[in-house]
């Protein structure tokens, strides 16, 4: 319910300060008005609408993705065209105001509709570009992100692949899919890590993807941690599947990567932190682990620091998308600390990827996804 009361607010203030822009100042016929109004409305409702047309899935078939991502894409270019053009007129009309303090030349009057008219048709197509090139960016498969961490601890070098929020739903390509896992498998990792939001759906809808990740191949085994959409997905279920899939599931617990100097310890996300069994106890994870063990803590969540000491050497985390759609990235940064990257914080070594899939629009600006190689060396004593 919060969800759709909030997509609804944001869905009329977005409709109407775009509306009014585009239609508001002009003379355009009533029809080509309406038109345009149906359509930013229709775009700035989709995050409700494709909420409920999943209940309408068996009803739509092979429709369902057609129209759900049709949908998401209006969202997005209304989304974008709105912050387009919200900047354009802080700078047309703020301009145009301080260059009448020494011309009374009416060039590039903002006030004038046919030039507003114009205006709006070039942002509308410029919109277009921006959406067209974020479509592009969201669904080609990631590139390869390659980052090294070295510690005194480590005996030799070690090669990992770390995934992260794939949002995999109903409508998520297979064949994409299965060139995520085959990238991912090139890269020949002794381990591979899933920090999180990984699934966006019921079980029982995503047989056909989970047959695809099942194909997730490294010697010392696959390590999942949960995120906030397995917990809004159905997360019991999603634990026992996980566990028929033959991947490690750390909820408050670790393990050693066998015949290795790396312990592996994972904790739950901070959204299901109100149960018991779930409550976040690093103690606990890392019980297992030796004093000279290079130890690695997955958490979806990245900002970890008030919820205990950091008696570890590198946290692999997700959850913040890197933004996803600019300006996203700052609301992201302020509301997680940590965007996207390496940091250093206290006496660790923290990674955020920028994730490997896509949430809500299939749409990434300036937030590219990626499969995250990582690299440990030995660093000299």
């Amino acid at each position: 319910m919060f969800f759709v009361v909030a997509s609804l607010i944001v869905a009329i203030a977005g409709s109407m300060v775009t509306i009014k822009t585009l239609v508001g100042y002009n003379q355009l016929s009533l029809w080509l008005k309406f038109s345009v109004a149906g359509l930013v409305v229709v775009g700035w409702l989709a995050p409700i609408l494709t909420h409920f047309l999943r209940r309408g899935y068996e009803f739509l078939g092979v429709a369902y993705p057609y129209i759900y991502n049709f949908l998401y894409l209006l969202f997005g270019l209304a989304f974008i065209l709105l912050i387009l053009i919200l900047v354009r007129d802080f700078i047309w009309v703020g301009g145009w105001k301080l260059s009448r303090l020494w011309s009374d030349s009416q060039f590039l009057d903002p006030y004038n509709p046919r030039l507003i008219v114009r205006a709006n048709l070039l942002f509308v197509v410029l919109s277009m570009v921006f959406c067209g090139w974020a479509v592009w960016e969201a669904v080609k498969i990631p590139d390869v992100k390659t980052v090294s961490f070295s510690s005194e601890k480590l005996d030799r070098e070690y090669r990992l692949v770390m995934l992260s929020d794939l949002h995999i739903n109903r409508t998520s390509s297979l064949s994409r899919l299965d060139d995520i896992v085959a990238r991912t498998n090139a890269l020949k990792p002794e381990a591979i890590f899933l920090v999180g939001d990984i699934v966006d759906d019921k079980t029982k809808s995503l047989e056909p993807q989970m047959q695809v990740l099942r194909k997730l191949s490294a010697p010392l085994g696959v390590y999942i941690v949960t995120g906030n959409h397995e917990l809004y997905s159905g997360l019991d279920l999603w634990l026992r599947n996980f566990r028929r899939m033959g991947w490690n599931v750390l909820i408050n617990q670790g393990q050693h990567l066998n015949g290795t100097k790396l312990y592996v310890g994972g904790v739950p996300d901070l959204n299901t932190a109100m149960s018991p069994f779930f409550k976040l106890d690093f103690a606990k994870t890392f019980k297992g682990s030796r004093k000279n063990d290079y130890k690695i803590l997955l958490s979806h969540y990245p900002d970890l620091e008030k919820y205990g000491p950091a008696d570890y050497d590198l946290q692999l985390s997700g959850h913040t998308h890197g933004g996803q759609i600019f300006p996203f990235h700052y609301l992201s940064w302020k509301a997680n600390k940590y965007l996207a990257g390496a940091y250093r914080v206290d006496n660790h070594d923290l990674y955020v990827s920028r994730g490997t899939g896509y949430w809500g629009p299939p749409l990434r600006l300036f937030a590219p996804s990626e499969i995250t190689e990582i690299i440990l060396q030995p660093s000299k004593k």
